[in-house]
């Protein structure tokens, strides 16, 4: 890949010296999760002893040759097939019977599984059917789903949802209730909806999925969400504490036989085209210098999967492009605290949470954006990379490599490690490190986790905990952070208790940190009762949750109380409540809570060092996603710092089934402050249309008032082949703070149109 390997062993040998710490942190994790199981058994009741049930099973049928994939299950295989038809409600009513039947079938075929759905329903009319986008939330309406654990290991496995329009979802799951919705599997759906009901056909390969070659005993459950209603049905796990990726109790598929081996490989080169546009600098009084030449250029690359075992893949990127992705949203930050930006890119997206670890937007050893952005959110150039995820017996292996260009010019490398205790959770590690000609020195962050759930009396207890340090360069001191939390996620009650700590220049090259030189208690009691009233779901009530920050040294850093006095959920899907709340800030120093450029100069507000303390009071509202027309509205006011602000947060959607859904969202905050006044706002509209499930357009513009600017991303995507994607996309910005002038349309501060088309193919 073009860089000095001499600087990528002498990364490496420094993180294999280091193995041995973490194996040594990953022994006393496993130590502190061995105690904690039996304190709890200590603490727990002793229950009579009973031997669980087998769980029920599902015998795949076998696939015929003129199998179509269509929308109408009509083959005569699928009635030889074992049926599934005893779902129970989860919503409204647990363990309730379906207010309508579904029927769910699997075949096996050559080179896949089929899985097909009969959902009868005596008001085809009343069916919502409003997205057509892939990768679309499809809660705003009627879907299935089948949720696949091939390796039965009860933590992993892949979820696939479709709609009655044929729009298609997927994920991967990654253990209790976790799933990644940006992992994207090579499959294919169709749905049809008709005189009694609607109908769906899914088609997943067996290349898609990671499995065992005896192809006996995978976990398996499907589910249906009836929309109108807010039915949810599933095979199994049906009660509200468990839900669709509660795979330990997930029921067996079998029947499937001697599957075929992997294929050895499967590649999708690209290539792509673009024009870029003069890139301007402006200043408040309208002029402009160019910063950057017209440029046109085009770019081929590769990114590969190699199948190194049944259970492990080697995935493999080669001048890697992500022209394709949605552009950031844009926020003003009115805090002293930097903002978190969510990952998009493909690359990093899929297997995401095999590399997860430490408090997301807190402290996190690996944050996958410090590789390939800058810290300005400017474009690093990645020349190559690979990732290996996967399983190999109880272990949950994850290494990935990276090798970025330019300026940064470092390997950045990623090793993470989960073996699996108890039924369900986990203990592991992770290795970390960037070294290279553009950085100074290695940097290296190596640390240990543990998360065992487990289930006291039917309700959901979780533990977990971990500890992580980081060193800056040879020699330097190490600095650590670390977090013990438990959580009881259950539907009653959703509370937790947590402390954690973040030692003063801890900064992980790789990771993520909002605060540091402090230690951390947070906490929430919750109840959601249920009451019998009419019209009413759940009730939400936040009796008390804080968050307080403390310097190491002593003293108050921040803090936030709030509870919510009232919340209701109906069982139309609208919601609105009630939230007071009180924080304190006690920044050391003085710093710009708003700053704009103006012909006159920048204009800044600052506030000052000392303790602050301010009350407020927020309403919110948000409509049922199933309405054709649905609303958000947030209003709060109170004190704010050394003064007031108000603020309202609206947004606005329309769903024109079955191809167009728009919306527009505006937020404004109106803060006076004796150090001075401002309004701070944002604005997004969206505008989607799809043509079917394999042809859709996007446009999205943005506009704040701080950065005065406007910004504009448009793309067409088309699906010609599963697998396979070709993107134009047009991505512009303006600036709309000019003193005495107008948009310069025709002089945009930048623009690029480009076109992507990527190739699917197995070898």
């Amino acid at each position: 890949m073009g860089f000095d390997p001499r600087g990528g062993l002498r990364l490496l040998t420094r993180a294999a010296a280091l193995a041995a710490v973490l194996r040594a942190a990953s022994r006393a994790a496993a130590r502190a999760s061995a105690f904690t199981a039996v304190g709890l058994a200590l603490a727990t009741p002793v229950a009579r002893a009973q031997v669980p049930a087998a769980p029920p099973s599902v015998s795949a049928g076998r696939a015929g040759a003129a199998m179509r994939l269509d929308g109408v299950p009509d083959e005569p295989a699928w009635f030889t097939a074992d049926s599934i038809t005893d779902l129970r409600q989860r919503e409204p009513s647990e363990g309730g019977q379906p207010s309508r039947r579904t029927v769910v079938r699997l075949l096996a075929g050559e080179d896949g599984l089929w899985v097909a759905f009969w959902c009868y329903d005596s008001e085809p009319s009343r069916i919502i059917h409003a997205q057509l986008r892939r990768d679309a939330d499809l809660d705003g309406d009627d879907w299935v789903g089948v949720v696949l654990d091939p390796q039965r290991d009860r933590r992993t496995g892949f979820a696939f949802q479709v709609n009655a329009n044929g729009a298609m979802s997927d994920a991967e799951v990654q253990g209790g209730e976790e799933a990644n919705g940006d992992w994207d599997g090579v499959w294919d759906a169709r749905a049809r909806i008709g005189s009694d009901g609607w109908t769906a056909e899914l088609y997943i390969p067996w290349q898609t999925l990671r499995y065992r070659r005896d192809g006996e005993g995978w976990g398996l459950n499907v589910g249906r969400f009836i929309r109108r209603s807010r039915e949810e049905v599933l095979w199994r796990a049906w009660l509200r504490n468990q839900g669709p990726y509660f795979l330990e109790e997930a029921g067996v598929l079998t029947g499937l036989g001697s599957l075929p081996a992997r294929s050895l490989s499967e590649w999708r080169p690209y290539v792509s085209a673009g024009a870029s546009d003069y890139q301007r600098d402006y200043a408040a009084d309208g002029s402009y210098e160019i910063t950057d030449e017209r440029d046109v250029e085009g770019k081929i690359g590769l990114d590969g999967k190699i199948a190194v075992a049944p259970t492990l893949t080697l995935d493999l990127t080669a001048n890697t492009d992500f022209a394709q992705v949605e552009a950031d949203q844009q926020m003003v930050n009115l805090s002293r605290f930097p903002l978190f930006f969510p990952e998009k890119r493909p690359f990093f997206l899929e297997a995401s949470g095999n590399f997860s670890f430490g408090q997301s937007e807190q402290a996190m050893a690996f944050y996958s954006r410090r590789i390939g952005l800058g810290r300005g959110r400017t474009m690093i150039p990645i020349e190559g990379g690979l990732r290996l995820s996967g399983r190999l017996g109880a272990e949950r292996v994850g290494l990935m490599a990276v090798r970025t260009g330019g300026e940064e010019d470092a390997v950045n490398v990623v090793a993470r490690l989960k073996h699996d205790v108890l039924s369900r959770g986990y203990v592991g590690g992770i290795l970390t490190g960037q070294g290279g000609p553009g950085v100074l020195g290695t940097r290296l962050t190596a640390g240990a986790d543990y998360e065992l759930p487990f289930v006291v009396v039917g309700q959901n207890l979780v533990f977990a905990g971990y500890a992580m340090g980081t060193q800056d360069r040879s020699g330097a001191p190490w600095r650590s952070a670390g977090r013990f939390f438990v959580d009881y996620p259950n539907d009653w009650s959703d509370s937790f208790l947590g402390i954690s700590w973040v030692q003063s220049g801890f900064d992980p090259a790789l990771g993520f940190v909002r605060q540091d030189g402090v230690w951390r208690h947070t906490g929430r009691f919750e109840w959601n009762p249920r009451p019998r009233l009419p019209g009413v779901r759940q009730l939400g009530l936040t009796l008390f949750e804080w968050t307080v920050s403390n310097y190491i040294g002593g003293g108050l850093n921040y803090a936030e109380y709030q509870m919510t006095p009232f919340s209701v959920e109906f069982e139309s899907g609208d919601e609105f409540g009630i939230e007071v709340s009180r924080e304190l800030d006690v920044p050391e120093e003085a710093f710009d809570i708003w700053e704009k450029e103006t012909a006159f100069g920048v204009r800044r507000v600052t506030i000052p060092a000392g303790r602050h303390a301010w009350n407020r009071a927020m309403f919110r509202f948000e409509s049922s996603q199933g309405r054709p027309v649905g609303v958000e509205f947030d209003a709060s006011v109170g004190q704010f710092y050394t003064g007031t602000s108000k603020s309202i947060d609206f947004g606005i959607d329309l769903r024109l089934a079955p191809h167009v859904i728009t919306g527009w969202n505006t937020e404004v905050e109106w803060v006076r402050l004796p150090q001075g006044n401002f309004t701070a706002q944002t604005m997004q509209f969206r505008f989607d249309y799809a043509v079917n499930p394999r042809l859709s357009t996007m446009l999205w513009a943005q506009w704040d008032n701080e950065s005065e600017r406007m910004t504009v991303n448009a793309r067409v995507h088309w699906i010609p082949k599963p697998g396979s994607d070709a993107y134009l996309v047009w991505d512009s910005g303006w600036p709309t703070g000019l003193e005495h002038r107008g948009i310069p349309w025709r002089r945009p501060s930048r623009g690029a149109l480009v076109g992507k088309f990527v190739y699917y193919f197995r070898a």
